[in-house]
């Protein structure tokens, strides 16, 4: 196997999955972003924006600019943190909380189409090699940063 090709085909699931989101997305009036950080909180409430771009790998920035786009929207609530001042703790609203349903069966219907040409057995050593990649994925990157002094 050719490690470029792997590189490429990830890519375009990714690159093909985005733009069926965002185009369901509009639907609803949220931004590409946001739908993660949804789903997260559906099963995460009360994270704090770092703990979410820590779990979700995406930079702070980002997450700024999406947390405040779905306040202002209305699909999400920051409250001041008990345990700790200086952080918010990140909630669905109601109107968070009844797209999220929406999100998945969004998701559900892209990624049932995509593997329909996968055994049940594909899909699940697919979904297996995967996951132990995004851990390898890990574990490279804190060795380069360890060795970096970063």
């Amino acid at each position: 196997m050719e490690n470029r090709a792997l590189g490429k085909s990830i890519a375009i699931l990714h690159r093909r999955e985005q733009k069926y989101m965002i185009s369901k997305m509009k639907e609803l009036g949220i931004g590409y972003s946001g739908y993660n950080f949804l789903l997260y909180l559906d099963i995460h409430s009360g994270s704090s924006q770092k703990e979410m771009c820590e779990a979700l790998a995406v930079d702070e920035a980002l997450a700024v600019r999406t947390m405040k786009r779905l306040e202002e929207t209305g699909f999400i609530i920051r409250k001041k943190s008990e345990k700790n001042g200086r952080c918010y703790e990140i909630h669905l609203t109601e109107k968070g909380a009844e797209t999220v349903p929406k999100l998945r069966t969004f998701l559900f219907q892209w990624w049932s189409q995509v593997t329909q040409c996968l055994t049940g057995e594909e899909k699940d050593i697919l979904l297996s090699s995967l996951e132990k990649m995004a851990v390898q994925s890990e574990d490279v990157l804190k060795d380069i940063e360890e060795k970096k002094g970063v």
